[in-house]
């Protein structure tokens, strides 16, 4: 398993954390599914699907269940690849967070039904697109650390 953090931890600062798990899967194109929203700048926002655990939620209901709502996707989690983590300062909100994510190789059964998170789209990207498009760098680390694990 690799790991690396991105961003700076900066001392006598608090950050709110937030542990997630995330799933990256390619469609037969070698496509990557990806949530796209819109931020408070109403610029589009590209992110993983997957999402915060809630209670003591294991992460492929997690994932599982992020899925269904952001994108409206059936998705089977497979194999866990990788731990990569964010320090950076959320300048609308003024906060500082520290996002922790657990990353997956995941098979993609198929859409079942429309995101039930109104403001989320289902995107697919190529790798190339991911690295220019993803919102989040330790997202986009994960995604090739995935992609030269089950891809090349």
């Amino acid at each position: 398993m690799s790991e690396k953090t991105f961003g700076q931890k900066k001392l006598n600062e608090i950050y709110v954390e937030r542990v997630g798990a995330y799933g990256v899967g390619f469609d037969e194109n070698g496509k990557i599914p990806v949530a796209m929203t819109h931020l408070y700048n109403r610029k589009e926002g590209y992110f993983l699907l997957g999402g915060g655990i809630e209670g003591d939620e294991k992460h492929s209901e997690c994932i599982k269940r992020e899925c269904l709502e952001e994108a409206g996707l059936s998705v089977t989690p497979k194999n866990f690849v990788c731990k990569g983590d964010y320090y950076h300062f959320i300048e609308q909100t003024k906060t500082s967070f520290h996002g922790i994510g657990y990353f997956y190789y995941m098979e993609i059964n198929k859409v079942v039904s429309k995101p039930t998170e109104p403001d989320h789209f289902l995107v697919w990207l190529t790798i190339d697109e991911i690295r220019e498009k993803l919102f989040l760098p330790h997202q986009i680390w994960a995604v090739e650390e995935i992609y030269k694990t089950f891809m090349l």
